[in-house]
């Protein structure tokens, strides 16, 4: 049953990747979309700049995120955690997801909380799931 199970997350994580690549693909061959310069600037728009031109903050705008995504620590601590730490690389295969799909720690794992200059780090933030 398990195996089963096992082979369903496998199948469907590779169905999501290879539709999420193509949809990339066709965006951006389609000339509508923005590079990230336009979308850097769009979010120093939304959100304050740290001394590092990083932008900090509640996320507003889904397409447009800060660097540095408001949170709550494992101790209660409010601090940022870089969007970049939170999602991680992008797999460069389906079978690549997959295989991060399998060997997920299913406690989670823990990445650094920061003070909204994005270096003094004050906790840790703990994500779980997928």
């Amino acid at each position: 049953m398990r195996s089963k199970r096992l082979i369903a997350l496998a199948f469907s994580t590779s169905v999501i990747v290879t539709a999420s690549a193509f949809y990339v693909t066709e965006f951006a061959s389609d000339g509508s979309h923005h590079n990230k310069t336009d979308a850097s600037e769009e979010a120093q728009s939304l959100y304050p700049v740290n001394k590092a031109g990083e932008t900090y903050g509640k996320p507003v705008d889904p397409l447009h995120p800060p660097d540095l995504l408001l949170a709550q620590g494992t101790d209660g601590t409010i601090g940022y955690v870089r969007s970049s730490e939170l999602i991680g690389e992008d797999p460069a295969t389906p079978e690549e997801a997959v295989k991060r799909q399998l060997t997920l720690n299913p406690d989670g794992r823990a990445i650094s909380l920061y003070e909204h200059d994005g270096k003094s780090v004050i906790g840790e933030f703990k994500v779980t799931g997928p």
